[in-house]
């Protein structure tokens, strides 16, 4: 597996190639600390499997960062996003932009790893947090009626039921 880690942090970019390519011997790590530095790094590289986005690099410019970066490699890997915090972000948006995975900080380096995996294998990973945020702020915006509607229709309810309702 070849996965280049682009991180704003020095500590994260040192432990990303020393732990994690030390920890599986088909794991290889190039890093980088800037967008285009990333850029640049990955299109050197003969193969690349996954990347990894810091959102706090200061050249990233939010998720046009991740298009800039999908726009100018000349690999398809999948792209996972990582940031300190999910407040600002949806995975609607995350997706839409290109991105196959969202990871927190905070996860586990065996997690990071499977994450990894399963996007290399085509899948999307978003941390069951941002779904349910984004699933509990989606509900405000209903109106009283819709929201009435929805609950005829999970309470199995005929149009003509939920329209007296």
């Amino acid at each position: 597996m070849n996965i280049h880690f682009a991180y704003a942090n020095s500590l994260s970019r040192n432990f990303a190639r020393h732990h994690l390519a030390g920890s599986e011997s088909d794991i290889s790590v190039t890093t980088s600390g800037s967008l285009a530095a990333a850029i640049e790094a990955t299109n050197t590289l003969e193969t690349l499997d996954a990347v990894m986005l810091d959102m706090q690099m200061p050249d990233m410019n939010g998720l046009q960062g991740l298009r800039n970066f999908r726009h100018s490699c000349r690999h398809k890997a999948p792209i996972a996003l990582t940031a300190a915090s999910m407040d600002t972000l949806s995975s609607d948006n995350i997706m839409g932009a290109g991105a196959a995975a969202f990871l927190p900080y905070d996860m586990e380096p065996d997690a990071l790893v499977t994450v990894l995996r399963l996007i290399i294998a085509g899948e999307s990973y978003m941390p069951a947090a941002m779904r349910t945020r984004q699933d509990r702020d989606k509900q405000l915006y209903l109106t009283r009626r819709e929201q009435d509607m929805l609950d005829g229709l999970r309470a199995g309810l005929s149009n003509q039921e939920i329209a007296d309702y």
